[in-house]
């Protein structure tokens, strides 16, 4: 088994241990993307999402696997991110397209995660993982070959948290290099990125997605490696960096959080799109997700979720809980909450971490079923009782226009008209206003500091 587990890798040239087949590579990944693309959501801009997508097929085919299934796409989340499912899926998030400067850039961070790709990083570490847990003895025994893989088909989301090592991301950056060279993108850019991502840990930050500090550790370490991997190119010619091309690309799109996707404000929680509001327990911290909104008590023993049913009717919503066989209780009070027509309830389920204990609510609102349920231990659950059930019934339709109508920050590229420092064009981009950004930050997107001298002509990104 490890003789046949063993292969060359056309990309880096060694043999690597690695369970899995490339064909099942391509399935796994292709199972994730759907799960991912439909959690995590992509941003709508098709004119956006094609520029990223056409410069990420055209590196996917200048790889040594030219023939995977390339796909490139942007995720709708502030966070400063970019990864790799196997297979060929390439993600980059809203947030780091905010921070980078040119199409070079961008094709920098796109040929280091097509490296994790070619060189097969996220499989081999699973495949080692997997031995690690089942042991050498135990993984013979496991025939036949689907027995052997069965664990790692469903890892699924979980591949967003694989960390990487530190000899894999600088297997990736000289790849990433490889692939920027063939493409006549200048490296250099890849070192940029690496300094902007740098500051960008150092300036801390949050989101739903994992940090790149945390799926692709130090890159405040990787700057000098990757300048050496540019060296044993030897001289070349390279293209300009598509420097306006790239911010022309970038202006007018969201930045930070969308309030449209739901937003918390005074402790109340509004959805303008979906035009409801919830009050969650004061105190509690809010998690808003695509698929769910979750709020978690302070000493992380009690959460009310609220999500849409698939159902769509009260009562078959209520089946789907009650008739679990590890859930008990009385079934739902039919009711109405704030004039929506309802159902309440209380439950008993038994979980692998216990017995937990609650009240759910299913409300019927503009055509959808939704679903709220809090828990907590059973042990806890009389101290949140009252609490949870009154953030249960405080579901109420939005009606509100000033909650409704509002809009998220966007990204304002504009052209300097004199030679001035940035903080001079600061203030007087914001004179008379409330600016919605300090100056720090201006200065990170734009990979300057804020006392930088700008050129006239020069295209600057400010915030609106």
């Amino acid at each position: 088994m490890g003789l046949s587990a063993c292969m060359s890798n056309p990309a880096t040239g060694e043999r690597r241990f690695n369970l899995m087949s490339m064909d099942q590579e391509i399935q796994m990944g292709r199972e994730a993307d759907g799960q991912i693309s439909e959690t995590m959501g992509l941003y709508p801009d098709e004119a956006l999402q094609t520029y990223v997508s056409d410069i990420g097929l055209a590196m996917g085919a200048a790889s040594e696997w030219p023939d995977l299934p390339w796909t490139f796409r942007v995720i709708d989340d502030e966070t400063v991110n970019a990864f790799a499912l196997p297979g060929g899926h390439i993600y980059v998030t809203r947030g780091i397209l905010a921070h980078f400067n040119s199409e070079a850039q961008l094709a920098g961070v796109l040929g280091h995660e097509i490296g994790h790709v070619t060189a097969r990083h996220a499989t081999t570490r699973m495949s080692k993982m997997q031995m690690t847990q089942l042991g050498v003895g135990l993984a013979m025994m496991l025939e036949p070959e689907l027995q052997k893989i069965a664990p790692l088909a469903g890892a699924g989301m979980q591949l967003l948290f694989l960390s990487y090592s530190r000899a894999d991301e600088n297997e990736s950056d000289e790849l990433g290099v490889r692939y920027m060279a063939r493409m006549g993108y200048n490296p250099e850019a890849l070192v940029e990125v690496m300094e902007t991502l740098r500051r960008v840990s150092e300036a801390g930050g949050g989101g739903r997605l994992p940090e790149w500090q945390t799926t692709h550790p130090h890159p405040e370490n990787r700057q000098e490696s990757i300048r050496g991997h540019i060296r044993d190119l030897g001289p070349r010619e390279f293209r300009p960096d598509g420097r306006e091309e790239y911010l022309r690309r970038i202006d007018g799109i969201v930045y930070g959080a969308d309030p449209r996707e739901g937003y918390s404000r005074d402790g109340v929680f509004y959805h303008p799109v979906l035009r409801f509001s919830l009050h969650f327990p004061d105190d509690w911290t809010v998690i808003n997700q695509k698929q769910a909104v979750i709020s978690v008590s302070p000493q992380r023993d009690a959460s009310v979720q609220l999500s849409i049913s698939s159902e769509s009717s009260i009562e078959a919503a209520a089946r789907n809980l009650y008739d679990n066989d590890r859930v008990s209780g009385a079934g739902l009070a039919r009711t109405r909450i704030n004039g929506l027509p309802a159902g309440i309830g209380s439950f008993i389920a038994q979980t692998v971490q216990g017995p937990i204990e609650g009240s759910v609510a299913f409300i019927d609102y503009d055509t959808r079923i939704y679903q709220l349920i809090g828990y907590s231990g059973t042990s806890t659950w009389p101290a949140h009782r009252e609490t949870v059930n009154a953030s249960l019934r405080s579901f109420a339709a939005l009606t509100d226009r000033r909650a409704i109508d509002v809009e998220p920050m966007r990204m304002d590229v504009i052209r300097v008209e004199r030679s001035q420092s940035l903080r001079d064009i600061y203030t007087a981009y914001y004179r008379g206003l409330t600016p919605p950004v300090p100056i720090e930050q201006i200065a990170l997107i734009n990979q300057l500091e804020p006392e930088s001298h700008v050129q006239t002509g020069t295209l600057v990104k400010m915030i609106r």
